[in-house]
């Protein structure tokens, strides 16, 4: 029961996989068996890390039941073995490639990075299910794996391509990012309690829209999704066109307004918590009864978490529309100065939650960016 289940987990990468190579095709030709042989390296690799991530983990004297393990020891288990070891892994069917020319732009570095996770996330889905004791929680977590090693590849894959002289800078600042980001994401995914798991729902949420996002620059004239939703999505910004908007104009830096975006956003944060909490109290919700060990105790944590992301892109958008500016770099800056200093004060008072504020920091401010995108006049 349990390896047919993994094996059914198992294709949904290869399946997005497939339909990422039938989308780019549109736009450049790529050969086949190399695709193959890439995904299938990939998954090679991937059964190589399930074992080799135990075996080093063992060595470390780290623990390897993540779930029971005290929050450093899993931390540094996730850190300096599961992360670094998985995309480090990934890495390596492209090298060649790289190495020989082959991958000279960024839709080619998605998509060779891609499949190469795709069959990496293949067999550590399937060997995961295999032998878990709890079917149902391992193929809970199986999903959110599987999204995770796509998107994660998909941030370094994508420098692989751009840069020019300085394509291995670009890279390894790249691999850098996303193996902390893919870290803090299995942790939550895999170190916490089952009710965590949905909390990791506007993650994932997150990865597709921005990959989309990313998506729409690398292959515009690619079909990416029916047409009745392209014309409302269109409407959203791609990543060059948030770029754009998030450079310095001619005009100076508006002091002002970013200390004011600052006040803004923490006064719409607290706004929504006690908006979230006084909805709950109408509802019934008890918030004395989270916890992340059970599912069904955790609409607590939901409820205050999608208010605490709900508050940034209405922050985002009165901070934007207030001032009048042409671009969005004040609400920006103002948003990664309101998340510094939350992350500060959670420090010192809930270190636990640090993880937490940590891995939804990069959703929290793009939400806010989005926000006033909206709120400046184009």
């Amino acid at each position: 029961m349990n390896l047919a289940l993994g094996l059914l987990l198992g294709l949904l990468p290869l399946a997005s996989a497939a339909w990422l190579w039938s989308q780019i095709s549109h736009t450049q030709r790529f050969l086949r068996r190399v695709l193959v042989a890439v995904t299938v390296a990939g998954a090679l690799l991937g059964a190589l890390s399930f074992h080799l991530e135990r075996l080093l983990l063992g060595w470390a004297e780290l623990p390897t039941h993540l779930e029971t393990a005290p929050l450093g020891a899993g931390l540094l288990a996730i850190f300096l073995v599961k992360a670094p070891l998985q995309e480090g892994l990934k890495v390596l069917p492209l090298w060649p490639l790289f190495a020989t020319g082959r991958i000279m732009n960024a839709r080619a570095g998605v998509l060779y990075s891609a499949v190469a996770a795709a069959g990496f996330a293949s067999t550590d889905a399937v060997l995961g299910v295999a032998f878990a004791q709890n079917l149902g929680l391992a193929l809970a977590r199986g999903l959110f794996a599987v999204s995770g090693h796509l998107f994660f590849a998909g941030l370094w894959g994508s420098a692989l391509g751009f840069g020019g002289q300085q394509r291995g800078r670009w890279f390894a600042l790249a691999w850098l990012g996303a193996t902390s980001l893919h870290g803090l994401f299995s942790y939550l995914v895999f170190a916490r309690g089952p009710g965590v798991l949905l909390l990791c729902i506007p993650l994932v949420l997150f990865m597709a829209v921005l990959a989309y996002a990313a998506l729409r620059d690398v292959a515009p004239e690619a079909v990416l999704l029916p047409e009745a939703l392209r014309s409302w999505t269109l409407q959203a910004p791609s990543l060059s066109q948030m770029r754009g908007a998030l450079k310095r104009q001619k005009e100076p830096l508006a002091l002002f307004w970013i200390a004011v975006g600052v006040f803004v956003t923490f006064g719409v944060m607290l706004g929504f918590v006690a908006m979230a909490v006084y909805v709950g109290r109408q509802m019934g919700v008890d918030f004395s009864l989270a916890d992340e060990a059970d599912v069904r105790s955790s609409s607590p944590l939901v409820l205050l978490g999608g208010a605490l992301l709900g508050a940034f892109p209405a922050a985002g958008f009165l901070v934007a529309r207030a001032s009048g500016r042409a671009t969005i770099l004040e609400a920006a800056i103002a948003t990664g100065i309101a998340i510094t200093l939350l992350i500060v004060v959670l420090s010192i008072t809930a270190p636990i939650a640090v993880v937490f504020a940590l891995a939804v920091a990069p959703v929290a401010f793009t939400l806010a960016c989005g926000g006033a995108w909206f709120g400046v006049s184009h």
